[in-house]
């Protein structure tokens, strides 16, 4: 077919291709489903319940820890450790806040520090070389020195999101934050308990929870914590 014999293409008006986009919303739901078969679903989720949430913020910091020599601690086993001497040595410093770390980089507190940037030096009697820290190699422990800086990222999140959350209202991007926050205190507390963290998932370092699969493989049973947000509010 000669291309001379089809009609010329109409022009698209770019004004019409903007308001067909504007008007894609998503889809309203209208109340609970009638067909099909009920069932009986357990799940193993706690309900959220906060005193007081509408009249606090927490504070993001970002963490920095090195040796001597001014190379980065990377292992998070040992951060945690270094920070927990921090809270239990500098409390007067810290203006007698407490704050949950994640073993990363990331430091939240319940209102703001004294000062937007904190240096600290910390000793740990019992800390592993930096060759066993990084590689988990069986090398002798010795007291070292770190040194911790602490500096404000100027971000504040609103802890009215999680009211919100709990009256079933819609939030804004601020709750993915508090819940965040709060992931950090579920694995902070497990932390201190000797527990083993694999992103969100605990294991208790019991032999109660240790299972012979065979083979000279040995499974560990454990648990994986985290906030969700449901129709009847924070779970």
């Amino acid at each position: 077919m000669d291309d001379t014999s089809l009609p010329p293409p109409q022009p698209v008006e770019r004004e019409s291709v903007k308001s067909s986009k504007r008007s894609l919303l998503p889809m309203a739901r209208r109340g609970n489903g009638s067909k099909g078969d009920k069932i009986h679903l357990l799940t193993n989720h706690f309900r959220v319940n906060f005193s007081n949430p509408t009249c606090q913020h927490f504070f993001h910091y970002s963490v920095a820890i090195t040796y001597e020599d001014g190379s980065p601690v990377i292992a998070k086993s040992i951060g945690r450790k270094i920070l927990e001497k921090v809270q239990q040595t500098y409390q007067t410093d810290l203006d007698f806040k407490h704050f949950v770390y994640d073993g990363d980089q990331n430091l939240y507190t319940v209102g703001p520090l004294p000062r937007s940037k904190l240096d600290f030096s910390v000793v740990l009697e019992d800390a592993p070389s930096r060759r066993n820290a990084d590689k988990r190699l069986r090398l002798p422990h010795q007291s070292k020195k770190f040194n911790v800086t602490i500096s404000s990222s100027a971000t504040e999140i609103p802890m009215q999101a999680i009211a919100n959350a709990l009256q079933g209202k819609e939030t804004n991007h601020h709750l993915q934050d508090v819940i965040r926050v709060m992931d950090v205190i579920l694995r902070q507390n497990a932390a201190r308990q000797g527990c083993f963290l694999v992103r969100q998932s605990l294991f208790h370092n019991d032999a109660k929870y240790f299972a012979n699969v065979g083979e000279g493989v040995v499974c560990c049973k454990g648990f994986h914590s985290s906030f969700r947000t449901t129709q009847g509010g924070l779970s």
